[in-house]
């Protein structure tokens, strides 16, 4: 039998039961934006429908986005045709029409977060992007960079890299938990400023407790002190709004795979035109293509998941996206109001609250032990929060989630708090 005599069918019966069962899969997957279920001009989307686009199993609550996010099917399709379509002819197709698709997603990407395309990158996740913007500052000895106690790994080991390779200075602000308000936050920066401060560092969302930070009064307190103001937006972008030509941070990054729900391994890296000469990082040296010669070799089926994504959520009307993932937020911090052995460690609303919240248990309750209850026992998936910052949990939803969801949350956090 020839190749070409071998039928799509045939060829999947000889090439085992798994090979055939992901063909299936993404057989079912829709092909196209204009195959998602419809809705009404200016009407808010049937929740119920929006959340079969999701692969999550019927029985698992999953209340952990700001890890990672799941890829609709609509995104996991277009990646899959795309990577179908680079094997087929792998140099013509790569450096061809996928690459050019790729920088139509860079575009696409601007337009989602209010910038030009010259002012972002593609990247692989907000650690990378992070990496870039410190190797990229050129920061000498002595030169100190003030941060926060609540940052990410991925937001704070480049500063860490440069403090233990050439003397850079960290300083770092106690955020309270939660604070009393925007402008306490913004008095701890402005009082922890020094004369060789050269760099103001922070989460747009802290990934530890969902509190949202003062970006746009922080980024003014550093252009009034000639500071770099960079910006770790691994927690924002697809949970929230972001205007960057608003926010007008110096450099902001991001991870595609947590709120914006593209494939595992996609971010994006924002340098703002005004800043791009003091921020030059090596991988940018041919500029903010999705392929140079700086950058490589690029990752094509992902970066069109990406693309997807972004048409996924402005194809729901991504203002009622966000809409409805605060309403969920504020309806589990409503809840939750009387549980026993919980301490509240998030914003109650407002201003400073984003689709996370971080509750806070006794000592003598370890909280990876009732995170794994809560898996365990109640099919519910939470982040387990770093000890140093809080014995706690972190539940993040999105718009997969809904009313019932959070309810099994409660009373299985409940019945793990009464044992």
């Amino acid at each position: 039998m020839t190749f070409n005599s071998l039928t799509r069918r045939g060829f999947l019966a000889t090439a085992g039961t798994a090979w055939s069962i992901e063909y299936t899969v993404a057989d079912r997957l829709p092909k196209d934006i204009d195959s998602l279920p419809k809705r009404a001009v200016d009407a808010e989307p049937d929740w119920a429908i929006v959340r079969e686009a999701f692969s999550l199993p019927d029985g698992l609550v999953y209340m952990n986005n700001g890890s990672l996010g799941p890829c609709p099917g609509f995104v996991k399709w277009r990646a899959l045709n795309a990577w179908d379509r680079l094997e087929r002819n792998p140099v013509r197709e790569a450096f061809g029409p996928l690459q050019a698709a790729a920088d139509e997603v860079r575009s696409k990407a601007a337009f989602f977060l209010h910038c030009s395309a010259e002012e972002i990158a593609i990247t692989r996740n907000t650690t990378e992007a992070m990496n870039m913007v410190a190797q990229g500052a050129r920061l000498r000895t002595g030169d100190r960079v003030l941060t926060t106690n609540h940052e990410h790994a991925g937001g704070i080991r480049c500063w860490e890299y440069f403090a233990d390779e050439i003397g850079v200075v960290i300083d770092k602000v106690k955020l309270p938990v939660p604070p009393e308000s925007p402008e306490q936050v913004v008095r701890l920066f402005e009082e922890k400023i020094r004369r060789d401060t050269r760099v103001l560092s922070v989460s747009h969302v802290t990934s530890s407790t969902g509190l949202r930070m003062p970006v746009a009064a922080l980024s003014e307190l550093a252009r009034a002190n000639d500071l770099l103001f960079v910006v770790d937006g691994a927690q924002a972008p697809g949970g929230m709004k972001v205007d960057l030509q608003r926010l007008q941070c110096d450099a902001y990054a991001t991870s595609a795979h947590k709120w914006m729900l593209a494939p595992k391994g996609t971010g994006l890296l924002y340098i703002r035109k005004q800043s791009q000469k003091a921020i030059r990082p090596m991988a940018l040296q041919d500029g903010f293509g999705a392929y140079t010669g700086a950058v490589g070799t690029r990752d094509f089926p992902s970066i069109a998941g990406l693309g997807a994504a972004i048409d996924f959520l402005n194809y729901y009307g991504f203002d009622l996206l966000v809409q409805r993932n605060l309403n969920l937020r504020n309806l589990l911090y409503e809840s939750l109001d009387g549980v026993p052995g919980i301490r509240m460690a998030s914003p109650a609303g407002g201003g400073m609250a984003a689709p996370m919240i971080a509750l806070e248990f006794e000592p003598v309750r370890p909280a990876e032990n009732v995170a794994e209850k809560l898996f365990v026992d109640h099919g519910v998936e939470v982040k387990v929060l770093p000890p140093d910052i809080l014995n706690g949990i972190r539940v993040s939803t999105h718009v997969y989630n809904n009313e019932p969801d959070i309810e099994k949350f409660v009373a299985g956090l409940r019945k793990v708090l009464s044992t």
